[in-house]
């Protein structure tokens, strides 16, 4: 989070925090607090702040770790109370070592305090008990694990939303996808955990961390897979732009453009990652196309110009074969389609050209207007945006025009939204 943040942010940001201190007492007030519990509490406090000392990062924000599984372990053993401080412990512990401004460590702990203690609650109220061998606790204890996961991501995706301005359906949705694994891996884990403290003691638990520490490598090394594939493309990609000074920079800024429009479209945050990937890796083809051919100045032939347009179909070879971006490489082959069929390759028309690569197809547009050229000068951003106007229905779609100049004349986004942004999707062929 930004070192001030907004306002509204300040005050939900205070709304947790005194939610989560009523809670703390509530408990305080009816759960009696003995010397076994307190050697428990200190002793999965302890483990919890191991596990929290090696998060993974969510994609969109946020982070998950295998510290739920000791909190949720307590949760089975002895209530929510004991849960929620070795929740708040380790988050205290994890938040000073890496030096947190005050707010996001208020929030953080805050946060954790309401998710473990209303899943704590709620296996309570379903009648779950301590441990045991019976299949009785078995519902109680997968619908605790929901609302844990339910309170937690929603309070995480409404701070994101608040102060990053952004879809709070998407960011909820994007965090879930990623953290639904982590939760189905680490569901039995618990369970056992539970199961080894109750016959072995401490001892046994600690031999138990081996597991754990697996589940959690497992799920680091597939996000980090998917991290290093990216930014390898992406370094490719920022290559081919440092190799013509006229086109420097032009990758980042027409996915800027783009992750703008896709956003005032109200598109799912996952989608907006989508688009910004494609948008980022659109000429990612051109690796396949000789530089004389790319940098050239005067007028190419045709047959050397049906090998420039190639590169969009390149550009999808390239990255079909990629599991987190494959189902959207379609936007990378249609971002020079024209609205009215005579783009290329394959000479799509209107809304038969997937809705991604008609965002990226404006972006691009406009940024390679308003940017020199070996051939021309700069327009200014008005001309471009007359150009814009001029083109629309024939080069661009006249939807996203008029949204998009909106955005550029800064309207807010209640003027431009209109009925469009009820069906928008990127997943649309």
């Amino acid at each position: 989070m930004n070192a001030s943040p907004p306002t509204i942010v300040k005050i939900y940001i205070s709304v947790i925090v005194l939610c989560a201190v009523a809670l703390l007492f509530w408990l305080f007030s009816f759960v009696e607090i003995n010397a076994e519990t307190i050697k428990a509490g200190i002793f999965f406090s302890v483990l919890a702040i191991f596990a929290d000392s090696m998060p993974v990062q969510l994609p969109r924000g946020g982070r998950v770790t295998v510290t739920e599984a000791v909190a949720f372990a307590s949760i089975v053993l002895f209530g929510p109370l004991v849960s929620v401080l070795v929740m708040l412990l380790a988050n205290i512990a994890s938040e000073s070592i890496s030096k947190s401004k005050i707010h996001r460590l208020a929030f953080n702990c805050a946060q954790f305090v309401l998710a473990t203690g209303t899943a704590g609650l709620v296996y309570q109220l379903l009648e779950g008990s301590g441990y045991n061998n019976s299949f009785e606790n078995v519902f109680p204890y997968i619908v605790a694990t929901f609302i844990y996961l339910a309170v937690n991501c929603t309070a995480f995706s409404l701070i994101m939303s608040l102060e990053f301005k952004i879809s709070l359906y998407g960011i909820w949705l994007t965090n879930m996808r990623w953290a639904i694994p982590n939760l189905i891996m680490l569901a039995p884990l618990r369970l056992l955990m539970a199961t080894t403290y109750t016959y072995t003691g401490p001892l046994g638990v600690i031999l138990f961390f081996a597991p754990l520490l697996l589940a959690r490598y497992i799920f680091k090394s597939y996000m980090d897979t998917r991290e290093v594939y990216i930014n390898t493309l992406e370094a490719l990609a920022d290559a081919l732009d440092a190799k013509d000074r006229y086109t420097r920079g032009h990758s980042d800024r027409v996915a800027n453009y783009a992750v703008e429009l896709a956003r005032r479209l109200k598109l799912r945050e996952d989608e907006v990652e989508a688009v910004h990937h494609m948008a980022f890796l659109h000429d990612i083809g051109k690796i396949g196309i000789s530089d004389e051919l790319l940098t050239r100045v005067g007028r190419l032939a045709d047959s050397e110009f049906d090998l420039i347009k190639m590169h969009p179909v390149i550009g999808e070879h390239i990255l079909k074969e990629l599991t987190y971006l494959g189902s959207f490489t379609h936007f990378v082959r249609s971002h020079h389609e024209k609205y009215d069929g005579t783009g290329y390759p394959d000479g799509l028309k209107g809304k038969a050209i997937p809705l991604g690569a008609r965002i990226i197809t404006l972006a691009d547009s406009f940024d390679a207007m308003t940017s020199d050229r070996a051939y021309r000068t700069k327009m200014t951003s008005e001309e471009a945006l007359e150009e814009v106007r001029r083109c629309s229905g024939t080069h661009f779609d006249p939807e996203l025009v008029e949204v998009f100049l909106d955005l550029r004349s800064g309207k807010p986004a209640e003027e431009a939204c209109g009925t469009f942004f009820a069906t928008a999707s990127v997943v649309e062929k």
